[in-house]
């Protein structure tokens, strides 16, 4: 009776325990895209609020905030495929971080923040900048707006961003720049307008870029690669420590740049030849880029002398670079400039040799990179032997060294020919003719002269003599 009775009481259980096990399956499939509300991590995902706690949202993270630890809210929403219509507008508080890249904005969204100070929307496809869209971030220190499609920006669109120091409208479709549109960016340290094919509309040759677009005085870096610059014009009086015109179709370096510049980059542009007048009156430059240069061929004589604080130079990859004159260094006075210059790099460049008059400049390096120049270790080079560092250098000429690095050569190898290439040809070719001559007047001496007659005569008894064949008589049987 008892087991009968368990039995029932098993029969009866199991449907309800089938029904909350179904219950719980249901329950957890309801909410496979939330966090647990008790999971330690529920605060990582605070933003946008039709996404709080789920795994479409942003990761958010906090962070103490210089100079008092006070706290800060860090947001990455990059690679969500977020539109603008998926943002809220008013932001977390505490927010000073928002990375929006990669996602699929049509439009820059219209915040609202007081403590927001840096904003990345690089990487997506807004096309115009209004006078609204950053109106309400009155904190924002860096704006990112890189690689989008950008062809408008309107006159106020930097308007109410009055503390300012970064601004990145790099790898766009700008064609021109409404005037005065940086003037109320008074703290502004770096902008950055590279890769804006068109841009050359807007610089035209006679602008001054500082005056026509407001540039605050202050601005520290400025960057206008690949713009199809062929003049530019910038104040002398401003302290802009480094400038970017890579790529660009300057013929010249430009004239009118200010002289406090530290950092100078030049790099694939259109010089045939760096003269005196490119430099000139650049004593304040650290750090020199002439890279990748096409038609670029010579460095002349003093086209270095008035780099008298210059610490690194680059000419890398200056594939018809093939003279760099002993003077370079030489003032026109004749006085050798020694500038603390510590990085020289003429990897990949076509130079075969250097003058001994450049060994007091080489031996104060502590690095130079000769990394696929084709060096012709003649005596001319042997100087080199004498670096304490190592260049990576390596010969292609005389062939018995060909490949050899200079560090392992012995200063015995080093050797000049006396004569010129040409001179050897020229002597053998003589020995050839001396030769071909030699043969030819033996030969004519051995052969009999034409006065010379036989007197012997061709008689019956003389090998000479007619012979007949006559047929073979017994072979005829008849």
């Amino acid at each position: 009776m008892t087991n009968t009775l368990t039995m029932t009481m098993h029969r009866r259980a199991a449907p309800r325990l089938s029904f909350l096990l179904v219950l719980a399956l249901l329950v957890s499939a309801a909410k496979t895209e939330l966090i647990d509300a008790n999971d330690e991590d529920v605060d990582r995902f605070c933003y946008p609020a039709a996404y709080r706690n789920t795994r479409q949202s942003c990761e958010c993270s906090n962070v103490s905030a210089a100079p008092w630890g006070m706290r800060a809210l860090h947001i990455d929403c990059s690679y969500k495929d977020f539109k603008a219509e998926d943002l809220t507008e008013l932001l977390p508080l505490y927010i000073d971080t928002l990375d929006l890249s990669w996602n699929q904005l049509n439009r820059a969204p219209n915040f609202n923040s007081d403590s927001l100070r840096l904003l990345n929307l690089m990487h997506n496809n807004i096309s115009t900048i209004s006078a609204s869209n950053f109106g309400r971030l009155v904190s924002l220190r860096e704006l990112y707006l890189g690689w989008n499609s950008i062809q408008q920006l309107d006159a106020q669109s930097f308007a109410s961003l009055p503390h300012l120091q970064v601004l990145n409208l790099a790898h766009n479709n700008l064609h021109a720049l409404p005037g005065q549109i940086f003037g109320s960016l008074l703290v502004l340290t770096t902008l950055e307008l590279s890769w804006n094919r068109q841009l050359n509309q807007s610089i035209s040759a006679g602008t001054e870029l500082y005056s026509n677009y407001g540039i605050n005085a202050k601005l520290d870096a400025l960057r206008l690669d690949a713009c199809n610059l062929s003049e530019l014009k910038l104040r002398l009086d401003v302290p802009l420590r480094e400038l970017s015109l890579r790529r660009n179709l300057f013929q010249r370096v430009p004239d009118q740049l200010p002289a406090a510049l530290q950092r100078l980059d030049i790099s694939e542009n259109r010089l045939e030849e760096l003269l005196p007048v490119d430099l000139a009156n650049r004593s304040e430059i650290r750090q020199l880029y002439v890279e990748d240069m096409p038609l670029l061929q010579t460095i002349a004589a003093h086209s270095l002398a008035s780099l008298r604080q210059v610490e690194l130079m680059s000419f890398q990859n200056n594939r018809r670079l093939t003279h760099l004159d002993g003077d370079a260094f030489m003032l026109e006075s004749g006085n050798l400039t020694m500038p603390p210059l510590r990085t020289l790099s003429f990897r990949g460049s076509l130079l075969r040799n250097f003058n001994v008059s450049l060994s007091p400049v080489f031996k104060q390096l502590t690095e130079l990179d000769l990394n696929g120049v084709p060096l012709h270790c003649d005596c001319q080079l042997v100087w080199m032997k004498d670096l304490t560092i190592q260049t990576n250098g390596r010969c292609l000429r005389p062939a018995r060294v060909r490949g050899m690095l200079i560090s392992s050569l012995r200063r015995d190898e080093f050797s000049c020919e006396r004569w010129p290439r040409w001179a050897y040809g020229l002597i053998i070719l003589g020995l050839i003719g001396l030769c071909a001559a030699g043969v030819y007047l033996i030969v004519m001496g051995l052969r009999p002269h034409r006065g010379v007659t036989m007197r012997r005569k061709v008689g019956a008894g003389s090998p000479y003599a007619r012979v007949t064949i006559e047929p073979n008589r017994q072979e005829n049987f008849h």
